[in-house]
């Protein structure tokens, strides 16, 4: 899949001098929406790895210890840490990672089927920031955009 966002106008968007871990979250998702995730991620062709990096996702969020996380490689190459826990999906990337448009078109594949999975728009933010994201994606208009 090829992504409407062009990688290097990504990687301007953060800046001379980025976090190296920008910040991932499906906006307004809470705990109940990570078996969708589990499910949508065990359907995908994307290796997916439990804290270890070696062993399978587990088949519900309650079977990963707390404080654990999880990958997926939506592209080779690309890693991104998945956080479950009480509250929303949340994730994280390694902009060290992102270094050509086959790199952001995994990125963007991976944001797509999150948010149309959930119903929800996900965003990638700045290193520890808030609002306002960097790139969003938004399943009521199949859209991407970045700020």
């Amino acid at each position: 899949m090829s992504s409407s966002i062009d990688y290097a106008r990504f990687r301007e968007a953060f800046g001379e001098e980025p976090g190296i871990l920008p910040d991932g979250e499906v906006l307004g998702s809470s705990e109940d929406d990570w078996d969708a995730v589990f499910a949508m991620l065990r359907a995908s062709d994307w290796k997916v790895t439990s804290g270890d990096r070696i062993s399978p996702l587990p088949q519900t969020r309650h079977e990963i210890a707390a404080g654990e996380s999880f990958a997926v490689w939506p592209v080779a190459g690309v890693q991104v840490n998945f956080f479950p826990g009480p509250e929303m999906v949340y994730f994280d990337i390694d902009l060290r990672e992102l270094v050509n448009q086959a790199a952001m078109d995994g990125l963007t594949d991976l944001m797509k089927r999150l948010g149309d999975t959930l119903g929800r728009d996900v965003v990638i933010l700045e290193e520890g920031a808030g609002e306002p994201p960097i790139l969003r994606y938004s399943p009521a208009s199949s859209l991407f955009t970045l700020n």
